[in-house]
């Protein structure tokens, strides 16, 4: 267990005290999330969380004569998950300690090839930009986004900033939900492409669908009746239809890729599953040209990442808590805060940030890669930290790529077909916890990055700069209010 998820065991502490006492003898301020913790709870959390700090110490002091004992945590089989060896809290605890893990040379940092520590990636290999996921994921709290010092810098030439393209580390709250509903509408998508091939077929002409999921337009396509079809109206999402809700371009699917992805461009440790695959064809730019497919990087280690700390990764961000919204308790800006709520509808924001989108099935599903073992499975309504989310989640996002306009693209085109200007619908939840703002945290204010849009959100930028000075600011309490559940750093 981490010390990140330590602080989270006495995360309502301090609001215990700021929301249960008020001054002046008048009456108790309401409880964000219902009651107040009893002074017994607040005992047990911060015993509990002492003793998982004295626990965390032992750990190091055993790294300090044994070396590889603190890899330990992040050695976990998919076969012994397939047979069901571990439950939920064991996967988590594995995730958590792969996302604090700080990576070295005995877990297949880096690689033969390539020089430690730069801050400029070289191409799609990567940049061995730091030592851990924690290490950029903590403004705001443990799992939070990146400050402006944490931006990794992909697909340079390895020296030059102004080669790559900038990206701010985002949070990874809430993020079991996300996957849910990018499975859930690639399905609705998929089944409509489906059934349009099905009709052309049968009635030997062409049938042209709207592409609609969960309320949002993704274009159109045009079934043929010999089984081709014509994607060229297909907007927002690949032409394969599936939705892709995790990166700041929307090009990746699943957490498990997510957590894959990360481990091999920041700290160059590949899994198994990517060992693999270079053994059926070897990706040497983004792997290394082996000579072995154990070891494709060649820095002498072997499956540097087991495909069971993927799968233990990935039910880790799904139980994380989600963010929430907490209106100011004053009055005046409480006012403030539900007509900033209103402003947000009338000024076209809520077209793309949707407040909230549905979720027709709670029942959550971690597939593993290479074994044919089952699915680990979890409600996310009720396995996980708290706070929970619901089957209506206010996500603001509609999962959708965008074209941003030019003042917003990137520097250089990327190594995919996604142009430079377009990028997903950011989800707004937790939003005040994770400023600098924007794929590259060019803004420092929440203002800031709404006077950014451009493109596709060129009227809503437009709509924000027209409103009353007092509705700007309404708009920006309002914003404030998509947060995380307070948080207390507890040291010792």
């Amino acid at each position: 267990m981490s010390a990140r998820r330590r602080i989270g065991l006495v995360a309502r502490l301090a609001p215990a005290v700021i929301f249960t006492v008020a001054a002046g003898g008048e009456a108790p301020i309401p409880w964000p999330h219902g009651e107040a913790p009893t002074s017994i709870e607040i005992q047990e959390k911060v015993g509990a969380a002492i003793e998982l700090a004295d626990l965390e110490r032992l750990e190091e002091y055993l790294e300090a004569y044994e070396r590889g004992e603190d890899s330990e945590h992040i050695f976990v089989l998919q076969p012994y998950i397939d047979s069901g060896a571990y439950d939920l809290d064991a996967l988590f605890k594995f995730g958590d300690a792969f996302f604090g893990h700080e990576f070295r040379d005995l877990d297949g940092y880096g690689d033969a090839y390539l020089p430690a520590l730069r801050r400029v990636h070289a191409g799609v290999r990567g940049g061995l930009d730091s030592f851990a996921c924690a290490g950029c994921h903590s403004v705001g709290g443990p799992d939070g986004a990146g400050g402006p010092t944490q931006n990794a810098f992909l697909f340079g030439d390895g020296d030059r900033l102004s080669s790559a393209n900038a990206r701010n580390p985002p949070h990874v709250l809430g993020l079991g939900f996300v996957q849910a509903l990018g499975a859930e509408m690639t399905y609705e998508l998929t089944l409509l492409r489906s059934n349009a091939l099905t009709q052309a077929a049968a009635s030997g002409s062409d049938v042209t669908v709207s592409l609609e999921a969960k309320g949002v337009s993704f274009g159109s396509l045009t079934a043929r009746p010999d089984g081709s079809v014509d994607t060229a109206a297909v907007v927002g999402v690949d032409r394969d239809l599936v939705v892709k809700p995790f990166g700041w371009k929307g090009d990746i699917a699943r957490l498990r890729r997510f957590s894959e992805e990360a481990a091999r461009i920041h700290f160059g440790v590949q899994s198994h599953v990517l060992a693999l695959g270079w053994q059926v064809e070897k990706d040497v730019p983004r792997l290394g040209p082996g000579p072995d497919w154990w070891d494709p990087d060649n820095d002498g280690v072997q499956r540097e990442i087991e495909e069971g700390i993927l799968t233990a990764s990935a039910v880790y961000m799904a139980m994380l808590e989600t963010p929430v919204i907490l209106p100011p308790h004053d009055q005046a800006l409480r006012t403030r805060w539900s007509n900033g709520m209103a402003v947000f509808e009338e000024a076209g924001c809520a077209g793309c940030h949707r407040a909230e989108l549905p979720l027709t099935s709670v029942r959550w599903e971690e597939w593993p890669d290479t074994t044919e073992g089952p699915p680990v499975e979890l409600n996310l309504i009720v396995d996980g930290e708290g706070p929970r989310g619901t089957s209506l989640v206010k996500l603001f996002s509609d999962l959708k790529r965008h074209d941003m306009g030019e003042a917003l693209a990137d520097a250089h085109d990327g190594p995919g077909d996604i142009p430079r200007s377009v990028f997903l619908t950011r989800p707004l939840w937790g939003l005040a916890e994770t400023a600098p703002y924007l794929h590259d945290g060019r803004a420092a204010t929440i203002p800031e990055a709404i006077e950014a849009h451009g493109g596709e959100a060129a009227a809503s930028r437009d709509a924000f700069r027209a409103l009353d000075p007092e509705d700007r600011k309404d708009l920006h309490v309002f914003l404030l209010s998509l947060t995380r559940e307070p948080k207390v750093l507890v040291q010792q």
